[in-house]
């Protein structure tokens, strides 16, 4: 049976994005605290597909690739650990996949009821790392 397929946004929730836009392929912060752990524990329920804004660049989707085992590496060296013997695997989609769940840090979930999305509220909106 295949895993359900659980989105995750890159900027603001992989990488800490401390920094800003720099470009597709400029990367300059670390990976948010935590989620090599989270993602040992996620791989296990469900395919982990990358989509970003990034994506529609494959020279960005290699970027963040390469960021990504670079960070993975720092990660280990820090006494980061398996918890399986499985490898943790990564998908990177050019296109918005077809997923069960998406993590995004600037993302709403849609209720079915518009006047919760009032637009004088949503203009004010800061993603967590603001």
């Amino acid at each position: 049976m295949t895993k359900p397929i659980l989105c995750l946004d890159f900027d603001g929730v992989i990488h800490q994005y401390t920094s800003g836009w720099k470009g597709d392929t400029s990367i300059l912060d670390n990976a948010t605290e935590g989620f090599f752990e989270w993602a040992e524990q996620a791989a296990k329920l469900f395919k982990l597909v990358i989509y970003s804004s990034r994506s529609k660049n494959p020279d960005a989707i290699e970027a963040m690739q390469f960021w990504l085992v670079l960070q993975r590496k720092l990660w280990r060296e820090k006494g980061g650990m398996h918890e399986t013997e499985t490898p943790l695997e990564f998908q990177f989609a050019s296109e918005k996949p077809p997923a069960f769940l998406t993590i995004d840090d600037r993302a709403l979930t849609f209720d079915g009821n518009w006047n919760n999305f009032n637009p004088e509220k949503l203009i004010k909106f800061m993603p967590w790392n603001k």
